[in-house]
């Protein structure tokens, strides 16, 4: 079988191996035409694995003898050259797999995309973009930048909106997606100086459906597909956005648990709680793409569990299999 193949680093995120394997059998379960290539310590991944059921064609292994932690910067990527993420990377850049998944440090990660993927010709700044979920049942929010990149300049803003567009037809079937620049105000005239040349410079261009500023109060509102900004802002607006997630959840069941009569009132509906739960919880859409190199890379969130690792590696597969990067370049040819 031609196999597609995501090189899954599993060394750097804060849980231990047990929840990125147990992620990883999931989804080669549901996705018979799937390898998964674990790199990282190859004596502990099999000790982990020696308790799970899974199809051993469907399953390497990569041994590596270093890894980048959290709290390492951006050189270690240059001194530590048989980490897992490193490794990982480079078996990207040989083409030996079709994209990799990481819950390794950001900072590093990026830098590692910069140096051995390079950018797609073009872009000068790959962003980040992860799925937000919205009030709209079934419909998602693509966020970009959110972290890549501290500063943006209107060409960059630009060139996010051509490549989610691109996405967002591709992986959630839009016809026509609807781009927003994050601002202060609906006024084209809100915001410094690079948000109004980007709005210009949106506005003009025939190939993005822009339809102006959007407040961050909208982002999960439905009424756009796409919303582009720096990646300070944007880094604040989903970490704001996640924050008031679980505190709004876990107040809710406080709420409901405060007496025995709330309990058996909250009985009734604990099936509406669940779905809505379900919706919003951030762990159901984890991961970004880092949108603008050469190949497929996803990032997944350091503190990552069971649901979230197989969200991002779910990403990763349609990724793959709807040849994202050479749609994007494509669309930036025209």
């Amino acid at each position: 079988m031609n196999f597609k193949k995501i090189a899954f680093d599993v060394m750097g995120s804060d849980n231990g191996l047990i929840p990125a394997v147990d992620a990883a059998i999931k989804l080669l379960g549901e996705q018979k035409d799937l390898k998964i290539i674990f790199v990282g310590n190859e004596e502990k991944l099999k000790s982990v694995l020696a308790t799970k059921k899974y199809n051993p064609e469907q399953i390497e292994f990569f041994n590596t003898t270093e890894v980048i932690n959290m709290t390492d910067g951006i050189l270690e990527i240059r001194r530590k050259k048989d980490s897992s993420m490193v490794r990982a990377i480079e078996l990207l850049e040989s083409d030996k797999v079709d994209a990799i998944t990481t819950a390794g440090a950001t900072a590093p990660f990026i830098a590692g995309c910069h140096f051995i993927l390079k950018e797609i010709p073009g872009i000068k700044r790959p962003g980040f973009m992860p799925v937000i979920p919205t009030v709209v049942s079934g419909k998602v929010t693509l966020l970009l930048d959110v972290g890549a990149n501290l500063e943006c300049d209107p060409e960059d803003l630009q060139n996010f909106a051509i490549m989610a567009s691109a996405y967002s037809k591709l992986i959630n079937n839009v016809d026509n997606p609807k781009v927003a620049l994050l601002n202060i105000g609906e006024e084209k005239s809100k915001g410094f100086e690079m948000h109004q040349n980007a709005y210009k410079l949106m506005d003009e261009n025939k190939n993005i459906n822009f339809i102006g500023n959007i407040e961050p109060r909208y982002i999960a509102s439905g009424d756009v597909d796409i919303v582009v900004t720096d990646g300070y802002t944007g880094n604040i607006a989903l970490k704001a956005a996640e924050g008031m997630g679980k505190i709004l959840l876990k107040e809710i069941k406080t709420a409901l648990t405060k007496n025995i009569f709330r309990k058996l009132a909250a009985l009734r509906l604990r099936k509406a709680f669940k779905e809505v739960s379900a919706k919003f919880d951030y762990k159901n859409h984890a991961g970004a793409i880092l949108l603008g190199v050469n190949k497929i890379a996803f990032k997944s969130h350091g503190s990552s569990d069971k649901v979230a690792f197989y969200a991002t590696l779910k990403m990763t597969y349609n990724a793959i299999k709807n040849d994202v990067v050479n749609k994007i370049k494509e669309a930036l040819e025209k």
